[in-house]
């Protein structure tokens, strides 16, 4: 029986522990609601009168489970996201969902079983910098539900972030670029002018890996490039002329004709890699050059550029960065510029 001091929050089961919700949705409809705790009853109890209330109740049954939420979510992120963006989302999904995925949408808004999860995530091992990626995954699917009026709000609001590492600034020493090409001369031949176009660009992997040849104009030396800020225009220098200059001529070796929708850095795995871009990796390795990934190729390129003197506004253009503020990590690098700067004191 529903105890009417309760306020249509009762236990169906005295000392059960577990408490059910009671309340007439905008239609009149009786609804009852298993949520738990007697707290977090109270809490949902007082928010579903306040949705029918401002006509914005959503029956939890049409809400389904987070896998089928997230399968959803996904298909709309693939029309917007880069290629590589979107396959990086579904491996996280799919380490994830034996966790959360059969649990009903509803059962997820407070945010205390994501609390619990990503604080086993950690425990486990991972970085506060690979936890936040998963929080980031869940919170954005929750962002595309309440945009689609799928969820009232979205748990991941409620659910903090972890203390992530100093933002890391890798870069190729001359001796470090010598021993690596190298080794790449020795094992991926094929790869070098994949390297080159990263290191005289600064693309972004997203960007390189999702160029295809009707976006590039070597007459005009500019390309077009598609990434997770959008659209952009890149300006190349001889060097990653050459260097499209030689995937152009392996694509037209191949027997493939560079046009329509074809890609510049084809896929090829090898060896059966997840990511076939993982080559970069093993030869830095075999090279000795250390805690070498395909991102500090775009560290290399900004890194010289500021210790050639270019100004960190110019560099934020080449980079295609949104706010100066991630440019600046770079601002150490660039020792002349703080040194003119001091001297303008003077002496006396």
């Amino acid at each position: 029986m529903i105890a009417k001091k309760s306020g249509g929050v009762f236990e169906k089961k005295k000392g059960s522990g577990v408490w059910w919700i009671n309340y007439r949705d905008t239609a009149g409809r009786r609804r009852r609601e298993k949520i738990g705790p007697k707290h977090e009853a109270l809490a949902a109890y007082a928010q579903r009168l306040q949705e029918v209330a401002d006509g914005k109740f959503v029956p939890p049954r049409a809400r389904g489970t987070f896998r089928e939420l997230a399968i959803i979510a996904l298909e709309d992120k693939k029309l917007r996201l880069a290629k590589s963006s979107y396959e990086t989302d579904v491996r996280r999904l799919d380490a994830i969902l034996p966790l959360i995925g059969a649990i009903p949408v509803e059962q997820l808004e407070n945010g205390r079983k994501l609390r619990e999860i990503f604080a086993d995530m950690k425990r486990e091992g991972l970085s506060g910098s690979t936890v936040n990626r998963f929080r980031a995954l869940v919170s954005s699917i929750y962002s595309f539900a309440l945009k689609s009026g799928r969820v009232r709000a979205n748990p991941c609001a409620g659910v903090e972030r972890y203390r992530e590492n100093e933002y890391r600034v890798r870069y190729l020493g001359d001796g470090e670029e010598k021993a690596l090409r190298a080794e790449i001369q020795r094992k991926y031949a094929d790869r070098e002018p994949e390297m080159d176009l990263a290191l005289y660009t600064g693309m972004r992997r997203g960007e390189q890996f999702s160029l295809k040849w009707e976006d590039v104009d070597l007459n005009t030396m500019l390309l077009t490039v598609h990434g997770k800020t959008g659209r952009r225009f890149i300006e190349i220098n001889d060097g990653a002329k050459k260097a499209l200059e030689e995937l152009l001529l392996t694509a037209t070796a191949n027997g493939s004709r560079p046009i329509g929708s074809e890609y510049v850095c084809p896929e090829t795995k090898r060896d059966g890699q997840r990511d076939w871009r993982r080559w970069l990796e093993k030869a830095a390795k075999a090279a000795g050059v250390k805690n070498f990934h395909w991102h500090d190729l775009r560290h290399t390129f900004a890194s010289r550029l500021v210790m050639r003197g270019v100004d960190l506004r110019t560099v934020q253009e080449l980079l295609g960065h949104k706010s100066i503020l991630m440019t600046m990590r770079y601002a150490h690098l660039s020792k002349d510029h703080r040194a003119a700067a001091i001297e303008k004191i003077g002496t006396k």
